[in-house]
């Protein structure tokens, strides 16, 4: 090998570094009776109580023939949707 020719990992490496820094930033999270928690889990708290509402109004219209399904892909639903709508 040449001084001049670099090994080819290296430029995949050279690439990939700025995608693995970018989980260095700081996470949002708040601070509730002096323990900090991280935001996404308040969403997921306040997504899965909406979910659970939802799908109680949804139960008087429709009948819900895979609730196993139909819960957890509507507190995903309200958790995604929660967390861009305030954090983006």
């Amino acid at each position: 090998m040449n001084i001049n020719q670099t090994p080819q990992f290296l430029h995949g490496g050279v690439l990939l570094l700025p995608l693995l820094l970018t989980g260095c930033a700081r996470a949002p999270s708040f601070d509730i009776l002096g323990s900090f928690f991280p935001a996404w889990l308040l969403c997921l708290v306040v997504a899965i109580l909406v979910s659970v509402v939802t799908l109680r109004i949804l139960s008087r219209y429709i009948v819900i023939a895979w609730p196993v399904v139909a819960y957890p892909s509507l507190a995903a639903l309200f958790t995604f949707a929660l967390w861009l709508a305030f954090f983006r």
